[in-house]
């Protein structure tokens, strides 16, 4: 079939053509203004991400998308619609039992049926590629798809805070757990320290120094005392220096300048008290006796307390261990009693001023494309079941044969048809059309 035996087609049903487009222009007419319209109202929340999360601290790229993600399904979910549902109160209402009933839905849940409704007429996405949740609900009525708006936000950061605050109170309570096993294991480590310094006869102070080496610090510094001569020759020489000082200030100082009567208490000082403690030499040798005794018995317990210091390591790495699990537990404590949240709303809930749907224009544009569509598939359909020759190409077809002459009375040439036919048919007049005309 020719391009020009496809148009005598439809040119012949024309008619059906225009009737199908007819029939679908007024049927979208109709439905478009009965259909009731739908509003959109939209609100935001922004997620801080700039700081590390209490709960979970740094998170990586990956956890960081997986946390994104599970916040935008979380609005979406019947959880957190059931809580919209119960702000609002539907489930009590009496047109929503009825409509729940009408539903056929016997022995299920009118809440998690309502909260459903709302999940299907939800929208989440995050605007503009950035860390800005972006809330969309469509409803019939500019003010209750608002009102619902609002509370799917509310309730989304409300879940929000719920669950940060039930995570953090289960964490605070396993590192108390953890804790006070932790603080067990402390004190019995001390315990057994304490068994194995009674159990040697060692005496352990505070700072984690046993008596008989605080002895044999003690004597070490007493040995260091210095002598009675060196003590004499010591004080001799500081009274000395500080008698020529005296006199050189009183050749240029007043009697009463501070400077001269500083140096003056000085030396009345220094003549009084002298330069220290001094001991003699049969006390000295008596001290250096002591001490070598008290070396050799601190020598001689080496190994019980080079043994008691590692059980004394053990004791601190413990009691660190305690305080870091008691210092995180106070922490999730803290967090859990503060409830705070890492969501914060931005701006109000927008009011809808027009319907985004149904959009007139565009879908009586559609409908007219599609009874156009239909109208041709409908005329070459009845042109299939009731072919006729229309042109002696159609008679040709049928015959494969040539036609010759045209005998009776010719189609009017001057139609807009047959000049579009003759614009498009590029062969120009059939030799039957030529010898007719001859």
């Amino acid at each position: 079939m020719s391009l020009v035996q496809f148009l005598r087609i439809l040119a012949a049903r024309k008619a059906i053509i225009f009737a199908t487009l007819l029939a679908c222009f007024f049927a979208a007419t109709v439905t478009v203004f009965l259909l009731p319209p739908r509003y959109e109202a939209h609100n935001r929340v922004r997620i801080d991400i700039t700081k590390p999360d209490p709960l979970t601290g740094q998170m990586s790229q990956q956890m960081l998308n997986s946390y994104l993600g599970s916040q935008l399904k979380m609005i979406t979910d019947v959880q957190t619609a059931g809580l919209v549902v119960d702000d609002l109160g539907w489930a009590t209402d009496p047109a929503n039992q009825a409509a729940f009933e009408a539903a056929g839905r016997p022995g299920g849940d009118i809440r998690d049926w309502l909260a459903q409704r709302i999940v299907d007429n939800t929208q989440a996405r995050f605007a503009e590629s950035s860390n800005i949740i972006e809330i969309t609900y469509r409803g019939t009525d500019p003010a209750s798809t608002q009102g619902i708006a609002q509370a799917i936000r509310e309730a989304f950061l409300k879940l929000n805070r719920e669950q940060r605050t039930n995570t953090a109170q289960r964490s605070a309570a396993t590192f108390q757990e953890q804790a006070d096993r932790a603080l067990a294991a402390v004190s019995a480590a001390e315990e057994a320290r304490t068994r194995f310094a009674k159990e040697n006869g060692i005496v352990y102070q505070p700072g984690g120094v046993d008596l008989e080496s605080s002895k044999l610090t003690a004597l070490s510094s007493a040995a260091t005392v210095p002598s009675q001569g060196q003590v004499v020759a010591q004080g001799n020489s500081q009274v000395a220096m500080l008698k020529q000082q005296i006199a050189q200030a009183e050749q240029t100082l007043g009697p009463n300048h501070p400077t001269l009567q500083a140096l003056k208490r000085q030396l009345s000082v220094l003549e009084q008290q002298g330069s220290g403690p001094v001991i003699s030499g049969n006390n000295r040798a008596q001290i250096e006796s002591a001490y070598q005794a008290q070396k050799a018995r601190v020598l001689a317990q080496s190994d019980k307390m080079d043994q008691l210091n590692q059980m004394e390591a053990d004791i601190a790495v413990k009691r660190d261990q305690y305080q870091k699990l008691a210092a995180k537990a106070e922490e999730m404590k803290s967090i859990a009693q503060a409830g705070d949240t890492n969501l914060e709303p931005l701006g109000n809930t927008n009011l809808p001023d027009e319907a985004v749907w149904p959009n007139k224009p565009a879908i009586i544009a559609g409908a007219i494309g599609l009874g156009l569509v239909l109208g041709i598939l409908l005329a070459l359909l009845v042109e299939l079941f009731a072919r006729r020759v229309r042109s002696e190409d159609d008679l040709e077809y049928a015959t494969g044969a040539p036609v010759l002459a045209m005998v009776g009375q010719p189609r009017p040439e001057n139609s807009l048809t047959a000049r579009m036919l003759r614009l498009i048919d590029r062969k120009g007049a059939s030799p039957g059309a030529s010898l007719a005309e001859a």
